[in-house]
């Protein structure tokens, strides 16, 4: 993205890295420098193109943001991966391939994929508000092996309590080559390990006013919602926003920005129709 991982994987690896927007730009070529798929036109269709090419080799797309703190992946077919699907892919190499133990810490956004991994290898499981500083904190007090937020961010106790894209880079292409599959056949398989299918997405709702902002907060606390999209509300975690799990196993996060008149939701479910479906009950209730 323009910016401060450009040659890191080439200088670390030894061997030639086809790298994209490795030019520095201020303006990072009229987009934000963050890793996510709106930014990432060029990379889908040169691994695609590449697979025209060379059908059934190994391919994967490394995507850093601007300061080189956030990671997300695009594999062999072109389809973008979050950190929500490299999380547990990168728990389970770890703690199988090289044996590392710690708590594993997520945030409250994170996938619910995530504690089910870090059960398979009998790991304990911290989570946290939003926000990596919390994951920083809590790496600081007690053992950690992966701490990771839905963003990107991804950190490890062996290394320092911040966040590296270019080590999760390093763990990713080590878990390609030790495993000799695709990213997302590696995802499926942990899925069908677990019995857990789940698809991710979120929205930024922006509100009329500030005064909105406070009447639906104040709805949340005073009336808060027993039923979502047709789903019974199991329980409701508030560290940080207010997080409904659903009978289903899907779960909504509403989040409110504390500066700005914007409405965060959040959804993981087992399929993405029914994640915007959940999505959809949020918007209309903000509405």
């Amino acid at each position: 993205m323009h910016g401060a991982a450009a040659g890191g994987l080439g200088q670390l690896l030894g061997v030639p890295i086809q790298e994209l927007n490795s030019n520095r730009d201020p303006l990072f070529g009229g987009g934000a420098p963050e890793p996510l798929p709106r930014y990432l036109s060029d990379l889908f269709q040169q691994i695609r193109s590449y697979q025209q090419n060379m059908p059934g080799g190994l391919t994967v797309g490394l995507v850093f943001d601007g300061d080189s703190d956030r990671i997300a992946a695009v594999d062999g077919q072109g389809n973008f991966l979050s950190s929500q699907i490299l999380i547990p892919i990168l728990i389970d190499h770890l703690a199988t391939h090289r044996g590392f133990t710690g708590e594993i810490v997520k945030t409250i956004s994170g996938s619910n994929l995530i504690p089910l991994i870090a059960k398979m290898h009998n790991l304990s499981v911290h989570e946290t508000p939003i926000g990596y500083k919390y994951i920083a904190d809590r790496m600081l007090e007690t053992p950690v092996l992966l701490g990771g937020e839905e963003s990107g961010g991804i950190g490890y106790g062996n290394h320092i309590p911040e966040r590296d894209a270019l080590l999760s880079a390093l763990y990713v292409l080590e878990a390609i080559v030790q495993s000799g599959m695709d990213l997302s056949d590696l995802y499926q398989k942990l899925q069908e390990k677990t019995g857990f299918t789940a698809a991710y997405d979120r929205i930024d709702l922006p509100l009329a006013s500030m005064e909105v902002r406070s009447r639906l907060l104040e709805q949340l606390k005073t009336q808060t919602p027993q039923e979502i999209a047709g789903a019974e509300v199991l329980n409701c975690l508030s560290i940080d926003g207010y997080k409904f799990q659903l009978a289903d196993q899907s779960w909504l996060l509403i989040r409110f920005s504390g500066t700005e008149p914007v409405l965060r939701l959040y959804s993981e479910a087992a399929t993405l129709e029914r994640v915007h479906q959940i999505l959809g009950w949020a918007k209309d209730w903000a509405a």
